[in-house]
């Protein structure tokens, strides 16, 4: 009865994340608390600090990129979408920019990648094809 009840208030507590119509920041807790959700994870930094390390299942679209804009709206509008970047800049002019391109749930993370490593958490490191071909 209790893992019910915990999990019935994360489910309401996840939900109303994404339901403002303003843009929502998530901190690192809430974050942790709603990774079994369906969510696309969207970092908008460069690629290479994207590949120096980056928060598990995360999609990297490059706010830099001349393309940028287009790219990022390829993602579906009825997904809901948690942008993160260094520190939280990127990411919050990025879910302006989809708020004003029709998309409804966003939240950015709170402090960014920055945030999520000063508290302990864990990130993926992608290696290049160069740097895997060569360790054959």
């Amino acid at each position: 009865m209790l893992r019910f009840v915990f999990f019935s208030l994360l489910l309401v507590n996840s939900c109303q994340i994404f339901e403002s119509k303003e843009i929502n920041t998530i901190s690192d807790t809430q974050f942790t608390e709603i990774q079994h959700t369906d969510y696309i994870l969207v970092d908008v930094r460069t690629p290479e600090e994207y590949e120096s390390g980056h928060i598990q299942d995360a999609v990297n679209f490059d706010f830099y990129s001349e393309s940028f804009k287009n790219d990022i709206l390829t993602l579906e509008k009825s997904s809901s979408i948690i942008l993160y970047c260094r520190a939280q800049n990127r990411s919050t002019k990025t879910a302006n920019f989809l708020k004003e391109n029709g998309f409804k749930e966003i939240a950015v993370k709170k402090g960014g990648i920055t945030s999520w490593v000063k508290n302990g958490n864990d990130l993926v490191y992608n290696f290049s094809d160069e740097i895997n071909s060569t360790a054959e």
